[in-house]
């Protein structure tokens, strides 16, 4: 490599000083590190432009990231459409879980025995997630069950009705004197 030549990397060299017909050899992207020589310049004589290092430096590094960028877009070009779909579906499987978990909680379903319910259900019926009319975009789940599309509070209902009785919880049984005081207020009345 000459004194007067600069490596940049893959085998390309930047001559120091270049006259203005010498300044087409160099590569488009790298004429931007070349500025014009200063009158005081006494060793650049017969030159007309000299290359600033700090500039060629800034231009590769510039280059190596537009390359790595290229390689990152090109990546999520292939990626990016299965990322979404994974997200998509998390995201339906969500809405479906709390959708179920609230809707058998609120039928009176045993907390521990909500899961093994929700898995029930998911296994028995397919389920489509849309989003509501209102101003509010929120996720509407409906269960896909043989006598055509429910709610999910209608098929937790109908699965507690059916089968599901050993999931509720047991309700106490009224106090002796709650009994006896409804009695009574009975026979006051006729």
């Amino acid at each position: 490599m000459a004194k007067s030549d600069h490596y940049i990397g893959e085998g390309l060299r930047l001559r120091m000083k270049l006259t203005k017909t010498d300044l087409a050899s160099v590569p488009h992207e790298y004429r931007i590190a070349y500025r014009p020589v200063d009158e005081d310049d006494d060793d650049c004589e017969g030159y007309d432009l000299i290359l600033c290092v700090s500039a060629a430096n800034y231009v590769t590094e510039a280059k190596a990231e537009i390359a790595r960028l290229t390689a990152s877009l090109e990546t999520l070009k292939v990626e990016g459409p299965k990322m979404v779909a994974a997200e998509k579906q998390a995201s339906r499987d969500h809405a479906v879980r709390m959708t179920l978990f609230h809707s058998l909680a609120k039928a009176g379903v045993k907390q521990g025995l909500i899961e093994g319910a929700m898995a029930t259900l998911e296994s028995q019926n397919d389920f489509e997630v849309g989003e509501s009319d209102g101003r509010k975009k929120e996720r509407v789940v409906h269960a896909r069950t043989e006598r055509g599309l429910l709610t999910v509070d209608a098929l937790v209902q109908q699965f507690v009705e059916t089968e599901g009785a050993a999931y509720l919880e047991r309700r106490a049984a009224p106090a002796g004197g709650h009994f006896n005081q409804l009695s009574r207020g009975l026979k006051l009345r006729h």
